[in-house]
């Protein structure tokens, strides 16, 4: 007789709770389940899949599985169905691998049974599932590669169904996340000794585990928030600092075209070499950089723009900087871990200083004074050029 409540449910998804196989490198195992029973056919609520209770099925189990991380990106929701016929055995095993659902069975065409318990391959870092380790050895190639360089490279996997609980994911969210998978990029052993048994740890309805997703997310965002030290952002103003104001053709108050200062390309290919933050936070209209740093392929490299047409505000002022860090979603107590870098001490060094930021000073151009006028116009760096910075950059901790 199937469960009348969650309580029986849980107990029957228990009994019949899969067992996966890890290699014995992962970092990463299961935190969560949400169970579905079916006694009927039907689709899945928490993925694309429809379950078919046919041939001798009585009935499907649904484990929508959670892990905290993937080596590529927060989060990671994989799902396994076991279809159990009215002599409560296992009937059909399914299971999905990035979206795709498959049938389980071994290369001989059994079911992925270890004593009568469904036991199945998990991928290295990736956690798609597979009934015979044989169907990984094509695997390998790729698996290592996204387990070690390409760790991190999808940033937080925002799913459609938690596209509104997850509105607030600023780009700042995402460079934690990277870091941390970086942190655990590992060579996978291909040896699958970890067994995970399903049946200990949480289980709770699908709606259930749906409400708690995103406060997870966001937990794991806060705790990395918190133990992070270390560069945040960089801050670029755009005149004399990467542009060459001199080079400047102008219609009235709009920039049509200009040339880049010497060190300013290395410098944004070194910032994204770097995986670093970066703000642009200059005066002028928004449709002058559009076609200024547009033009010139500048505009890729940022990730967020404070420009102060857009903002109803000029540096020195405040509401400059605060805007590329609200964009960005950094706090006023990261302040001391960005540098703003500019030709201007009145502007761009004060400016950013009286926020308690770090400041780099390019004297570059003969447009500007060079000479501090007082003790908030003192930069802690002086820098010849753009590419200068890099140093400082890899020096910072």
């Amino acid at each position: 007789m199937l469960p009348c409540t969650h309580e029986k449910a849980v107990e029957l998804a228990r009994a019949f709770a899969p067992r996966i196989l890890f290699d014995a490198n992962e970092p990463f195992f299961p935190a969560h389940v949400g169970i579905t029973v079916f006694p009927h056919s039907g689709r899945s609520p928490s993925c694309d899949h429809f379950v078919h209770l046919k041939g001798d099925a009585e009935y499907a189990i649904e484990y929508a599985i959670w892990w905290d991380w993937d080596i590529q990106h927060l989060y990671e929701l994989e799902h396994i169905w076991v279809y159990v016929n009215s002599a409560g055995d296992v009937a059909r095993v399914e299971a999905s691998a990035h979206g795709r659902m498959r049938r389980m069975q071994t290369s001989d065409g059994e079911l992925p049974l270890q004593n009568r318990r469904v036991t199945l391959y998990s991928e290295p870092g990736k956690h798609a599932f597979f009934a015979d380790q044989a169907e990984v050895e094509p695997r390998k190639p790729g698996l290592v590669a996204c387990c070690g360089t390409l760790a991190g490279k999808m940033d937080i996997l925002i799913q459609p169904r938690f596209k509104e609980a997850l509105a607030d994911i600023k780009p700042y969210d995402h460079w934690l996340a990277r870091q941390f998978m970086v942190s655990k990029s590992f060579t996978p052993s291909f040896d699958f000794d970890q067994a995970f048994d399903l049946a200990d740890i949480d289980m709770c309805s699908w709606p259930d585990l749906a409400q708690r997703i995103p406060k997870r997310i966001f937990a794991a965002l806060e705790d990395l928030r918190a133990n992070h030290r270390g560069l945040k952002a960089v801050f670029l103003d755009s005149g004399d600092t990467l542009i060459d104001e001199g080079s400047e053709v102008k219609f009235g108050e709009l920039v049509l075209e200009a040339q880049t200062i010497p060190g300013t390309d290395a410098l944004m290919q070194g910032l994204k070499e770097r995986g670093v933050l970066v703000a642009l936070v200059a005066d002028g209209l928004v449709e002058s950089f559009d076609r200024v740093h547009g033009a010139l392929g500048l505009t890729k490299h940022f990730h967020v723009r404070s420009i102060s047409e857009a903002v109803g505000s000029e540096k020195p002022l405040r509401q400059m900087f605060d805007a590329a860090a609200e964009m960005l979603g950094l706090r006023q107590e990261d302040y001391d871990d960005i540098i703003m870098v500019g030709n201007n001490l009145s502007r761009d060094i004060s400016g950013a200083n009286a926020l308690g930021m770090k400041t780099a000073f390019i004297p570059w151009a003969p447009r500007r004074s060079k000479e501090p006028a007082n003790a908030l116009e003192i930069p802690d760096y002086t820098i010849e050029g753009p590419a200068d910075l890099l140093a400082i950059i890899d020096s910072y901790s």
